[in-house]
């Protein structure tokens, strides 16, 4: 999550970016990890009748499912839930679904611009949150089903 004070790095050795992660608009905060996955059914279509074995004449793929999961350190003042400015404070009361846009900074040494990705209608499917007693760190994981994701770059 980049903050407005950071700057891009300026280097084409190492890779870094800046990121911000909005929710309807309302930049979010600070978070630790953002990670999407995407997986797809495929189904194998064999030979009925072969004769050196079940080999695979075609795949069918069905639809991607994506899930996008946000880790949170908690802040004093709001936790996870809370962040996407309504008062919630469990999982069941995130009844709504929200458009997550990623947004990366593309270092200036490798011609800058962004790369935006928006989730849309994500809905919360878990929560959990670890809480370490010896350094007193709140952290929260939110994880969302997305119904599509769309992309563009800017320059």
């Amino acid at each position: 999550m980049g903050y407005p004070q950071t700057a891009v790095p300026n280097t084409a050795h190492s890779v870094f970016y800046a990121y911000s992660i909005h929710v309807n608009g309302v930049e979010i905060g600070s978070l630790e990890n953002i990670s999407e996955t995407s997986t797809r059914t495929v189904e194998r279509i064999r030979e009925v009748m072969f004769s050196r074995g079940a080999e695979v004449k075609e795949i069918v793929w069905g639809g991607t499912d994506t899930s996008v999961t946000m880790n949170r350190v908690e802040l004093y003042n709001n936790a996870i839930l809370e962040s996407f400015g309504v008062e919630i404070f469990a999982l069941e009361d995130f009844t709504f679904p929200v458009n997550i846009t990623e947004i990366m900074q593309l270092p200036e040494a490798l011609g800058g611009g962004k790369r935006v990705l928006t989730f849309k209608d994500a809905v919360a499917e878990n929560w959990s949150a670890s809480k370490d007693t010896g350094t007193v760190r709140i952290v929260e994981t939110l994880g969302f089903a997305i119904r599509v994701v769309r992309g563009k770059r800017t320059g």
